[in-house]
């Protein structure tokens, strides 16, 4: 299966190539803001406009507009390497598209944040309820608003609500309706629904992110460092880091042109593949192994330096 689809992505390289180049003609943009409604499933509308199937990509949520689920499911862009997913009966609200401070507000329903990368610099904010979380580090972060809960998956973030302030990692959640902020343990091995789907829209970026940075890698489409590129084949944004790979929270290696060369290294499970020399995380393209694995790897420079963790 994996060979199948190698043999076909290097026959639409030189298509990819030349559809990249002339993006501007087909997205009217060079680069995705955040705001940029990226996927989109079932029902799904901005202030009140019914997204079409062929408007992904296109669509965008300027400051203060309402992004609104019923039966469906969206994936939206923030700064490059972050995504919000939109669950079933969901909104959220765009209160900032600000590259390097992006805010948004989960009004109802659930969301899920996905960062691979979290800029030194930047600052990543999601509202709920009147509190404030900002995103510490690289992970995986579901926001309840109906249930007032905040739930670190991995990663690290700060929330900020009547006057408290807590920071807390990964297996941690805090109910934004108690009286004291406090966070507890969870089970962050649980899957739903939106976790499930999480995982399937990465597994399909992480090939898009092979195809877009192969293709900058042979001089067929454009690159200037860390971003989002459009992929015509994924028909989707697609983040390329500004050097060496990073796992994302679900395992899936995301890599620079300069090393997208070791992507074929990658044959499934853990330890040690290929002459690479990373620790944890599961293999491109497939399923991730039971447990929570992957979560904020990177590497670059030097080689890559890396461990899994359940």
């Amino acid at each position: 299966m994996k060979k199948q689809w190698f043999q076909k992505l290097s026959v639409i390289l030189g298509l990819l190539g030349v559809t990249c180049v002339i993006l501007s003609a087909q997205t009217g943009q060079t680069t995705a803001a955040p705001g940029t409604v990226n996927y989109i499933e079932g029902q799904v509308s901005i202030d009140g406009r019914v997204i079409a199937r062929n408007q992904y990509g296109y669509s965008h949520l300027e400051a203060n507009n309402v992004l609104s689920t019923q039966n469906g499911k969206a994936e939206i862009l923030l700064s490059p390497g972050v995504f919000v997913r939109v669950g079933n009966n969901s909104e959220i609200r765009m209160v900032s598209p600000e590259l390097v401070a992006p805010q948004v507000e989960v009004i109802r329903g659930q969301a899920m944040v996905e960062a691979d990368w979290v800029p030194k610099d930047g600052q990543i904010d999601i509202l709920q309820k009147g509190a404030q979380a900002t995103i510490r580090k690289p992970g995986l972060y579901r926001f309840d608003s109906d249930g007032s809960r905040i739930q670190v998956i991995d990663g690290k973030l700060t929330v900020a609500e009547n006057n408290q302030r807590k920071e807390f990692g990964k297996g941690k959640e805090v109910t934004l309706t108690a009286a004291k902020l406090k966070p507890v343990s969870f089970d962050r091995n649980a899957e739903d629904d939106l976790y499930r789907w999480s995982s399937v829209r990465d597994s399909y970026l992480a090939e898009a992110n092979v195809s877009t940075a192969q293709s900058a890698y042979s001089g067929y489409g454009p690159y200037w460092g860390a971003g989002w590129y459009w992929n015509p084949y994924f028909a989707a944004w697609s983040w390329l880091p500004g050097d060496g790979y990073f796992f994302s929270p679900f395992g899936y290696p995301f890599f620079s042109p300069g090393y997208v060369r070791y992507a074929g290294f990658y044959r499934g499970g853990y330890g040690y593949h290929g002459g690479l020399g990373y620790r944890g995380g599961v293999a491109a393209f497939s399923p991730r192994a039971s447990g929570f694995a992957g979560g904020g790897f990177h590497g670059g420079g030097g080689g890559f330096h890396g461990g899994g963790h359940r």
